[in-house]
């Protein structure tokens, strides 16, 4: 663990092992995470006892989509000493309603790059109060007897955030206006199980056959291959590009696009989805792991641009932050973080 509250682990063993390792290493920022994000969010409108119900709702569809997913959440919870509901509740916190991560991602292969590399990245922003003194972030690396080894980051509690695998599948997204909720499958696990894939074709069928509880917008790769996927849970846009995609936090695909209220939106999504677009474009046919961190530090529009920083003029619970950043090399099994504002630390190199 570094000096910021980076924690990095290697978990191996069986799912419920590793699990039970999270759970163990991680009960005090699991138990903060579950407290903060929930039980004070909805204090006054839903007790801790309609919550936990409420969350049991999402452990059929889980448990039927992905066994090895639902043992690893079961270990989480042993581990921590957390109800196996909290820890669901916690997985299913995309799905709260109102929540909207702003982030902004990007990938690029091909002739776009500077030697055909593909990269993958993201600015992971949250609320400056979700920074937890910088122990809201964690990185794992860990092994699987059955399938292929992960570069895992995430929050407490969650299993997955976003990406890396050792058949080089990977993932980077970003949340979109809530077109439609319902009890499914939660984002947060399908993230997870693309990760658990051999093939990017796997990857792809592991969103197409959850019963997906909420909407997103996934940027999913491997080595040469990169999709763009906006969805809702009845409803799916997948787009193919050889070159670059990127996106904020708006739908952008015509199949979406006039079903958001634009009015409703906050404006830096245009803005942050437009400046990343031009950063790719004026450095079509050079894109390399330099500029790729040079993207993720722009600040077009400070403080709500690609890089966020507070904005002293808002209140304390509403401002803004990038919590950490990433850019992901599938062929060389590179994970790039710089954990906290990219502007302001360096990109680490994790490896398996």
């Amino acid at each position: 663990m570094n000096d910021r509250g980076l924690l990095v682990l290697e978990l191996s063993g069986s799912s419920y092992e590793r699990g039970y390792e999270y759970g163990a290493r991680c009960r005090s920022r699991i138990a903060r995470m579950i407290e903060e994000e929930f039980y004070k969010e909805f204090s006054g409108r839903l007790s801790k006892e309609q919550l936990i119900k409420y969350a049991k709702k999402y452990v059929p569809f889980i448990e039927d989509y992905s066994p090895e997913l639902a043992e690893e959440l079961r270990g989480v919870a042993d581990g921590s000493g957390f109800l196996y509901e909290e820890i669901v509740m916690i997985n299913a916190l995309e799905e709260r309603e109102g929540f909207v991560r702003n982030c902004t991602a990007f990938a690029a292969t091909g002739c776009s790059t500077e030697n055909g590399e593909t990269y993958h990245g993201q600015n992971w922003d949250g609320l400056e109060w979700e920074w937890f003194d910088g122990e809201v972030s964690l990185l794992f690396k860990i092994k699987r007897k059955d399938g292929p080894d992960i570069l895992n980051y995430t929050n407490p509690g969650i299993l997955t955030c976003a990406g890396l695998n050792s058949n080089g599948v990977g993932i980077s997204w970003t949340s979109v206006p809530r077109l439609e909720l319902r009890i499914g499958v939660p984002t947060y696990i399908i993230v997870a199980e693309v990760l658990r894939q051999k093939t990017i074709g796997d990857a792809l069928n592991a969103v197409l056959r959850a019963e997906r509880a909420g909407c997103f917008h996934f940027i999913i790769t491997d080595k040469t291959e990169i999709y763009s996927i906006e969805a809702t849970p009845n409803d799916i846009d997948i787009v193919y590009s050889d070159e670059c995609v990127a996106h904020a936090n708006h739908y952008i695909s015509d199949k979406f696009y006039a079903k958001q209220n634009i009015s409703q939106l906050k404006t830096d999504t245009f803005i942050r989805y437009n400046r990343m677009k031009r950063l790719l474009r004026e450095n079509f046919g050079r894109i390399n792991l330099e500029a790729c961190f040079s993207f993720l530090r722009d600040h077009v529009n400070y403080p709500y641009s690609i890089c966020k920083h507070p904005d002293e003029k808002v209140a304390d619970k509403f401002r803004g932050l990038t919590l950490d950043s990433w850019v992901a090399v599938p062929s060389k099994g590179e994970f790039w973080l710089a954990h906290g504002s990219p502007c302001k630390n360096n990109f680490i190199k994790y490896t398996f």
